[in-house]
C-alpha cells in the first residue's frame, strides 16, 4: 500500500514563502518535487533517509519545484524524471537561450510592455534567471514507470508538461500547482500564442471526478474538496475574464489591461516586485489569448503591439 509523508520546505519567492515535498513509500521509495534550491536539498536530506529512495518526480518545471533536483542527483545519485513535454521546454530554453529571450521581448513589448520596464522584469522570468541552473540538471523522461495503485496524469496548462501523481488504494491525489487548495496558480506562457489557459481548464476537468479523499498540492495546505476546488478555480477564470471583457470596452493592449484591473488581495500592477509583474503580465496575455481563441474578444495590429477589444454578445 502506498503511503504520504509531507515535507514543507522554504522557497526564495515572498509570495510563497515555502513548497510541499512528499516522500511516497509503495511499490517505489520516492519523492516528489525538490523545492526550490540548495536550501530545500538540506532540508530533505535532514529528514529523510535518502539512501532508501530510487527517484524523484518533478512535477513540472519551475524552479521552486526542480530546484533541488540536482543537489539530489550531485550528492546522493538519485536520478529525476520528468515529463517529456517539460524536459522538452527546459531542453529548447538552454539549447536556445537567445532565441527564447528574444520571444519572450517580443511577447512583451507586442503586448504593450515599455521597453524601459522590460529589463527589469526580465528579472523576474525564472526561466532567463535560472537559466545556468537548469543547464546543469541531468533529467530523465517519465515513461514506461509502472507502480502499483498508482496512476501519473499528464495534466498541461500551468506548464506544457505538469503531471499530478493519482494513488489509487489511499485515494490521494499529488497535485503539484495544477490545483492548489487556496490560491490559484499561475497561468504562463511558454510558446507565443498558444493556448495555456485552455489547455489547464481542460486537465481540470480532466481529473475532476477521480476519487479523490485527499489532495497533496505544491505549496499550502492538504484539502479535501477536489472537485468541489477544481470548480471554484474554473470559476476564478471565468470572473477573470469577466472582468477582462468589461475593461476592454476600448481597444487596449495587455500591459495597459494588467495594470488598470485589480489583482489578488486588492493589488495593483504598480506595486507589485518584478518577478510578480512578469506573471501578473503573462497571465493578463493567456488569458487574453484563450478569450479571443472562445471568441468572447478580438484582437488587431496597432503598428507593433496588438491590442484587444470585447467582442459584443446580443
Amino acid at each position: 500500500m502506498n503511503s504520504v509523508k509531507k515535507l514543507t520546505v522554504p522557497i526564495e519567492i515572498r509570495a510563497l514563502k515555502t513548497a510541499n515535498i512528499y516522500h511516497v513509500s509503495g511499490d517505489y521509495n520516492y519523492i516528489v518535487d525538490t523545492g526550490m534550491s540548495e536550501n530545500a536539498y538540506n532540508e530533505i536530506k535532514n529528514s529523510i533517509d535518502l539512501s532508501k529512495i530510487d527517484m524523484c518526480i518533478i512535477t513540472h518545471l519551475h524552479i521552486d519545484h526542480i530546484g533541488g533536483a540536482l543537489y539530489l542527483n550531485r550528492y546522493n545519485n538519485i536520478p529525476a524524471y520528468i515529463s517529456k513535454s517539460d524536459y522538452d521546454s527546459i531542453k529548447y530554453m538552454t539549447d536556445n537561450l537567445s532565441e527564447y529571450s528574444i520571444e519572450f521581448k517580443n511577447l512583451m513589448l507586442s503586448n504593450g510592455v515599455p521597453e524601459e520596464l522590460y529589463s527589469r522584469i526580465t528579472e523576474g522570468n525564472m526561466a532567463i534567471k535560472f537559466i545556468d541552473y537548469y543547464a546543469s540538471l541531468d533529467l530523465n523522461i517519465l515513461k514506461n514507470i509502472e507502480m502499483k495503485d498508482t496512476e501519473i496524469i499528464d495534466v498541461p496548462g500551468h506548464s506544457p508538461g505538469s503531471i499530478a501523481i493519482y494513488l489509487k488504494d489511499i485515494r490521494a491525489m499529488m497535485t503539484g500547482d495544477h490545483v492548489l487548495g487556496n490560491i490559484t496558480p499561475n497561468i504562463s506562457i511558454y510558446m507565443n500564442n498558444v493556448d495555456y489557459l485552455g489547455m489547464y481548464i481542460e486537465s481540470l476537468k480532466k481529473i475532476r471526478n477521480y476519487q479523490v479523499d485527499i489532495a497533496y498540492p505544491g505549496h499550502r495546505d492538504n484539502f479535501t474538496n477536489f472537485s468541489e476546488r477544481i470548480d471554484q478555480i474554473i470559476e476564478h477564470h471565468n470572473r477573470r475574464m469577466d472582468s477582462l471583457s468589461a475593461n476592454l470596452k476600448d481597444w487596449k493592449n495587455a500591459f495597459s489591461v494588467a495594470s488598470s484591473i485589480e489583482w489578488s488581495r486588492g493589488r495593483k500592477l504598480e506595486n507589485m516586485n518584478y518577478m510578480e509583474k512578469n506573471f501578473a503580465i503573462v497571465e493578463t496575455i493567456a488569458h487574453l489569448i484563450h478569450m479571443e481563441r472562445t471568441g468572447r474578444i478580438e484582437s488587431k495590429n496597432a503598428g507593433e503591439t496588438v491590442l484587444y477589444h470585447a467582442v459584443n454578445r446580443q
